[in-house]
């Protein structure tokens, strides 16, 4: 217990599944917490539910509006934070020959665009408060192809280099900014329920396809994967910068 004692952290889809997790773990060891989330409703009752020094704002990741006006929401609050976890995603299938550049646009412009935003605005606040560190989470998808999530697997392609690239800048610049990624597989989350429901055939049978692809023979819970994320926030990975974990269970192997 107290491994984020002194530390405030930016969560962003925090309303329920990974987010929610990352949340409340990070609330067990001691953080203060910015929840953000499209879902209005949904983080504020995340919020409540958590307690103790914990903020909620609704947010859309894909508007650089609205980061602008929950950073300075946070700072207004709290005076800034040393941690941001771009958590927010959507997951919408649709194959290269099927899908529109609309589709595209969207996944890309939440996925992808957002976590830049994200990085981007919220740097001058994360050196402010140095040391900082900043996790963002990927995918398996960001390194292994599938035939109906192109634009997602771009999209967490793209943040993982676009993560490096910030590790590395940060470091030469004498940031006191780490930056690393957490890849996770299949997690037992409802946005995996939805990914499950938009597929052919039974519930049952698509998830037990799932489960066969991960040699572990099952899937992540959200706390698995909330500990990753715990462990890179935290001072424990002082001297970790622009590297990735991957909490897949062997997926990718």
């Amino acid at each position: 217990m107290g491994r984020m004692n002194g530390k405030t952290a930016f969560i962003t889809g925090a309303a329920e599944g990974l987010g929610k997790a990352i949340a409340e773990r990070f609330a067990l060891e001691g953080a203060r917490l910015i929840l953000t989330d499209i879902q209005a409703e949904k983080v504020q009752e995340t919020a409540s539910a958590i307690g103790g020094e914990t903020i909620a704002f609704t947010h859309d990741v894909a508007s650089e509006v609205d980061w602008r006006r929950v950073i300075d929401g946070a700072i207004a609050h709290f005076g800034g934070f040393d941690t941001l976890i771009n958590n927010a995603a959507i997951s919408v299938k649709g194959d290269i020959e099927h899908a529109d550049f609309v589709h595209w646009r969207r996944i890309l412009s939440i996925n992808c665009d957002g976590v830049f935003l994200g990085c981007n605005m919220a740097l001058p606040t994360l050196i402010a408060n140095g040391p900082s560190s900043v996790v963002n989470i990927t995918s398996a998808l960001a390194v292994k192809a599938h035939v109906e999530m192109p634009a997602y697997s771009a999209a967490k392609a793209g943040v993982e280099q676009m993560t490096r690239s910030m590790a590395l800048y940060c470091g030469r610049s004498g940031h006191e900014v780490r930056c690393n990624i957490v890849r996770p597989g299949s997690i037992m989350t409802p946005m995996q329920d939805k990914v499950l429901a938009a597929r052919g055939g039974t519930r049952d049978e698509q998830f037990q396809k799932t489960l066969d692809a991960h040699p572990m023979g099952r899937i992540a819970t959200p706390a698995e994967v909330a500990n990753a994320v715990l462990f890179l926030a935290s001072d424990e990975a002082s001297f970790i910068t622009g590297t990735s974990i991957a909490v897949d269970g062997g997926l990718t192997l």
